[in-house]
């Protein structure tokens, strides 16, 4: 049976015509014998082989996983890039950039702090149930006007996470303007206190000079209102703006976990001022 492969661009036609080569001479010990050639008119024509096993159980899977992978290696990058721009009206290339990069880190499932949205952008399935549903034995295909026509389910949701990659990026932004102006803040006010210490064990806690627990009311007597950022935050709870309104010459942290990620951002602002303990440091001078 044969399947012949049309593709407007040529790149297209050499690059899957290797790829699949490769996949057919790596398979052939498992029964999916058959030939892959191209007439140099950015044509792929595939014979398969194997009478003794039905195609669909066999061949299809592995043309069609081929495509999904080509897609995703050869376009996908273009088509977000053209979403962040024509869409969203990004045209800084650095901006595009950085979008580009969160947008393919959810796509790629490595954005472990955003859980609820993984199952939405699966899309090697998106990809795939959409060429299996084209793709036939002895069928002549054309592989442009499929991508225009039957990829719409996969362009909506590169939509979605181009989206969802912009208001990360644009949360990213107000973190970093606000680690700036509170280290600009910390570098030229006047300190108030030598030494503060903050233990985290769970939950973030203060202690003065005198290793004395602070209490919530001193905490709030020195919490300047203009510096806070954590609004509608319990005072309990909010850890970068108190410090800042203490303005401390040093800091010493307490923690097992120093990738925690208000104590990366207490050290992006005090910097060298800052200095990191281990846990039982803490125990050891409460003993």
């Amino acid at each position: 049976m044969l399947i012949s492969i049309h593709f407007e661009e040529e790149y297209d036609c050499n690059q899957l015509f290797q790829q699949l080569k490769d996949y057919m001479r790596k398979y052939a010990v498992f029964g999916l014998g058959g030939e892959v050639e191209s007439n140099g008119e950015a044509i792929i024509h595939v014979n398969y082989e194997n009478k003794d096993v039905d195609f669909y159980d066999s061949f299809h899977p592995l043309l069609t996983s081929v495509l999904t992978e080509h897609v995703i290696n050869t376009r996908e990058e273009e088509w977000l890039l053209d979403i962040i721009e024509t869409m969203f009206y990004f045209t800084d290339p650095e901006e595009q950039q950085q979008i580009l990069t969160i947008a393919r880190s959810i796509l790629e499932g490595d954005r472990t702090d955003l859980p609820s949205i993984q199952p939405f952008f699966n899309r090697h399935a998106f990809i795939y149930d959409a060429f299996a549903k084209h793709l036939e034995e002895d069928t002549t295909f054309y592989y442009d006007p499929f991508l225009t026509f039957r990829l719409r389910e996969y362009g909506e949701m590169l939509i979605d996470c181009v989206e969802i990659a912009i208001d990360e990026y644009m949360l990213e932004q107000e973190y970093q303007n606000m680690i700036e102006d509170y280290r600009q803040y910390v570098q030229y006010k006047k300190p108030k206190m030598d030494l503060l210490y903050v233990v985290y064990d769970g939950q973030f806690s203060f202690y003065d000079t005198h290793f004395r627990k602070m209490t919530r009311e001193e905490i709030l007597y020195h919490l300047q209102e203009e510096l806070v950022f954590e609004q509608g935050v319990d005072i309990e709870e909010m850890v970068i703006s108190p410090l800042v309104s203490m303005v401390p010459r040093m800091i010493h942290v307490f923690s097992d976990d120093e990738d925690h990620g208000v104590i990366l951002s207490i050290q992006a602002i005090f910097q060298e001022r800052m200095k990191l303990f281990p846990l039982k440091s803490y125990e050891r001078e409460t003993t």
